[in-house]
């Protein structure tokens, strides 16, 4: 395909957006570096539909670099519980503590600098750097993957080819509308089984339309591990005890109440993990104080830690 018809498709892709696409998602209204950085954190690994509340619970809370400033590891964890993948809220964490010592508390606009803080990957960077600082940088999250595998009819992904491929079909002055664009194109249109390609503003162009072949780029879903899990829930009047452990090889830097691993055993749930399939037991322990090291806390301050979901829906919901 020739360069310019590569920056052809940019451009309609462009105009489609601005027509459209989804201007009502939080993030993209009042755009700065900081939501923006936020919000590609949190989508790295979690539906659209699922981030905005925790977008705007976010936001509520630290609204800027300037407010995030002062905020412990906790105060981000208790934000993200719930959301999974809690790995990154210490990337966000470990971030923020660098941005302030670094780079005078601002968000850095050169892609090197992007890299090096903890969390951010290419094409998070290059989010950044296209949608908050109009910057022409190639992303190439799973929607964009998957538009470019079907413009061009890929049935496997070749990361150097790929990246080359999005890079060729940026609408370079107009790179703000394109990034949003696309990605809104893959999310809404480019469906996996259905795709809607009479409503596609690049059906012309596309191989794997004119072909009538929607390729889907190969994938291999993970096996899951079993895990059993029991967890004692030590209590005293309307305080639980809770500890932090990194034994379990998940949820590290979140409270739990002390837990075994065991080989089976009668659960109450099942929670999912990426990897894991968890069985969980727990066992009430009343007025018995455990021999670790931990700490009491009341419902009021269990809303204020970060905490696995099936924890927190145990002790706040069912506690």
């Amino acid at each position: 395909m020739e360069n310019s018809l590569k920056s052809h498709i940019g451009n309609k892709v462009s105009s489609w957006y601005r027509d459209h696409g989804r201007h009502n998602l939080p993030w993209r209204k009042n755009i700065t570096p900081y939501r923006i950085w936020i919000s590609e954190i949190m989508l790295q690994q979690t539906q659209v539909n699922t981030a905005i509340d925790y977008f705007n619970k976010f936001m509520k809370r630290y609204p800027d670099l300037k407010s995030i400033k002062s905020a412990k590891e906790d105060d981000i964890y208790a934000l993200w519980s719930g959301l999974g993948y809690y790995r990154r809220a210490s990337y966000i964490f470990r971030a923020k503590e660098l941005i302030h010592k670094d780079f005078n508390g601002q968000m850095p606009d050169d892609f090197n600098s992007l890299l090096s803080l903890p969390g951010i990957g290419r094409s998070t960077a290059g989010a950044i750097l296209s949608i908050a600082f109009k910057k022409p940088y190639p992303i190439l999250d799973a929607n964009v993957k998957k538009v470019i595998a079907r413009i061009f009819h890929k049935k496997k992904f070749n990361e150097k080819e790929f990246w080359h491929l999005s890079e060729s079909l940026l609408d370079k002055k107009g790179i703000f509308s394109y990034q949003q664009g696309i990605m809104d194109i893959g999310a809404q249109l480019c469906m996996p089984k259905k795709p809607h390609c009479a409503l596609c503003p690049i059906q012309n162009d596309c191989i794997s339309n004119k072909l009538n072949s929607y390729v889907t780029l190969e994938k291999r879903k993970p096996k899951k591990k079993e895990v059993f899990l029991q967890f004692n829930l030590f209590s005293e009047g309307e305080k639980y005890f809770l500890s932090k452990s990194d034994d379990l090889g998940f949820w590290k830097n979140l409270w739990i109440p002390p837990v075994s691993i065991v080989e089976k055993c009668n659960f109450d749930i099942v929670h999912q993990l990426s990897h894991r399939s968890l069985k969980i037991a727990f066992n009430e322990q009343t007025n018995i104080r455990p021999d670790i090291e931990g700490k009491w806390f009341s419902r009021e301050e269990l809303k204020t830690i970060g905490i696995p979901k099936p924890i927190s829906d145990r002790l706040l919901l069912n506690g």
